[in-house]
């Protein structure tokens, strides 16, 4: 019988980034953490504005980083430039959710 533990035996790539990748997603979460806590708490603007403001100045301080590390965009590690697209995701989002509900 194929259990869920034999699956994880079969795919070992899946279960286990490597240490840079495992860095960046950890920055990027403490980053869209501390984006939630300004944009509800300390940014006396609507929230979507102030997330489309602060996810935009993190893309472009990652994209300022990658090209400062002259970090590959294809690397197979994650790193600024997969932040970088994890923000400008973020701000499409923001921007789609905005239009849908009709604020701006």
């Amino acid at each position: 019988m194929d259990t869920a533990a034999d699956r994880r035996r079969k795919q070992p790539h899946l279960r286990h980034l490597d240490p840079a990748s495992q860095w960046a997603i950890r920055r990027f979460l403490i980053k869209l953490a501390t984006i939630g806590i300004f944009a509800v708490f300390i940014v006396k603007r609507p929230v979507l504005d102030s997330i489309l403001v602060l996810a935009s100045v993190n893309i472009l301080t990652s994209v300022a980083i990658a090209f400062l590390y002259r970090e590959a965009w294809d690397d197979g590690a994650l790193n600024h430039w997969d932040e970088a697209m994890a923000f400008t995701g973020l701000c499409a989002f923001a921007h789609a959710l905005k239009f849908a509900l009709g604020w701006g």
